[in-house]
């Protein structure tokens, strides 16, 4: 159903599932992304506040996330969300809007 849309947020997860999938799977996954009805949110291998004691892992783990993206799919996160219960650091949000060039940012 093309008016179903659905994001994705930790890249490790789904960098895992990919590398198992036979070619065509791979194939449908890429359109959808494509077409837009999958949309990968953040674009980091983990969520930052839970696996990245400091800023230099913050900036690798978005770093890795966001090149796995623009190699199978070329395409940027336009957007990230963040629901750690226990809040976010002031790195986290500077890191995702001003270093990684995200437009919008939902905590």
């Amino acid at each position: 159903n093309a008016d179903r849309k659905f994001i994705a947020v930790e890249l490790g997860f789904f960098a895992r599932w990919w590398y198992e999938m036979p070619e065509s799977k791979k194939e449908r996954m890429a359109t959808l992304i494509k077409n837009g009805q999958l949309e990968f949110i953040n674009g980091g291998w983990a969520m930052h506040d839970e696996a990245c004691p400091s800023f230099i892992e913050m900036a690798d783990n978005t770093l890795r996330g966001h090149q796995f993206i623009q190699k199978y799919f070329q395409k940027q996160p336009r957007g990230t969300w963040q629901i750690d219960p226990f809040g976010h650091t002031a790195t986290q949000a500077w890191l995702l809007s001003y270093e990684a060039g995200m437009p919008s940012l939902f905590w």
